[in-house]
């Protein structure tokens, strides 16, 4: 008997949980791996043609005949249990890793994973820069690298702060997110938009409310509206939530003082999004339940008429912040 029959029949006798345990680093074809008609990772249930052909459940579901796509043969589709213990084996790392992801998850449980990962970069929008990295990262990014204000405040609290032009960060305490305020000299005015910076883009989560007064000019102005979620790969957002007219600030070389709500959580009304309204209703849980007005775009306001032609913000009576 040769030590490579003993060996063979002694891998064998293992019990099944030892043997579960030992693993193999190969190299598959990621076609393989994936539905030939959806293109999507195959995951249990599977189905086979009498050939051998695989196909998900959801592409099985769907054959209006009894002919195999690929060879053509009239066939019964059968569970493949093969191949759905071979995709249950195939263990992948995050595409995060490099963020400081460590989790391995199944090949067909990739995509759901990377799209819910904590650890999946955000960017710094700033030009030139081309910074990216975990949220706490980018976060220490804004404030040493690019000398951006931060504002640490309790969760959903009242705050007043000195914005000044370019970025300032919102951060609450014990949140992985924080809240970027953007603050721009547009030829109308100043004009300011909020963004909820975090790595997976979700549905608005968040309202703000935003209240400017100012002693010395006399003009006060006020709007709500949601905040958007991003990871600013695509940059800041393109449009405004506050716009300050011009010649209404006394002075802004020391910035200006806002006082800044944000409540959570907000839901968007779906009946009413069903509507043929142009406008969606959103739907808050504060008291007053007010619908909030959608942001205005930067390019409906660049170059578009005088100042009378902006948008009407609503006022608030009960400021007391003066500007400086």
């Amino acid at each position: 008997m040769d030590g490579s029959s003993s060996n063979k029949r002694t891998v064998e006798a293992l019990p099944e949980v030892e043997r579960s345990t030992k693993r193999l680093n190969v190299s598959i074809g990621v076609e393989t791996l994936d539905c030939p008609i959806c293109f999507e990772p195959l995951r249990p249930p599977i189905f086979q043609c009498s050939i051998g052909h695989c196909i998900c459940s959801s592409c099985r579901g769907k054959q209006t005949n009894k002919k195999c796509h690929l060879c053509s043969v009239e066939t019964s589709f059968k569970r493949c249990f093969g191949m759905e213990h071979v995709v249950q084996s195939v263990i992948v790392p995050c595409y995060n890793a490099e963020y400081g992801c460590t989790e391995k998850v199944t090949y067909y449980q990739k995509e759901e994973h990377e799209k819910a990962c904590q650890n999946a970069p955000c960017f710094c929008p700033e030009s030139g820069c081309g910074f990216d990295g975990p949220i706490q990262v980018l976060l220490d990014h804004f404030t040493t690298e690019h000398k951006c204000p931060l504002t640490v405040v309790p969760d959903s609290a009242r705050t007043s702060l000195r914005l000044q032009l370019g970025l300032n960060v919102l951060q609450f305490t014990e949140t992985s997110y924080f809240f970027l305020l953007s603050m721009a000299l547009e030829p109308f005015g100043h004009a300011i938009s909020v963004v909820c910076v975090q790595p997976n883009v979700i549905e608005p989560k968040f309202s703000c409310t935003m209240d400017y007064n100012c002693m010395t000019t006399g003009y006060c102005e006020s709007t709500s509206c949601h905040i958007r979620s991003s990871s600013l790969s695509d940059g800041l957002p393109t449009e405004y939530d506050l716009i300050i007219p011009k010649g209404k600030i006394s002075d802004d070389r020391e910035g200006i003082m806002l006082t800044t709500t944000i409540h959570q959580p907000l839901r968007l009304s779906r009946s009413r999004l069903r509507g043929k309204d142009a406008t969606p209703a959103l739907e808050t849980d504060d008291e007053d339940n007010v619908p909030l007005p959608l942001s205005v775009n930067r390019s409906h306001l660049q170059g578009n008429g005088p100042e009378s032609n902006l948008p009407q913000w609503f006022s608030s009576d009960d400021d007391d912040d003066d500007d400086i």
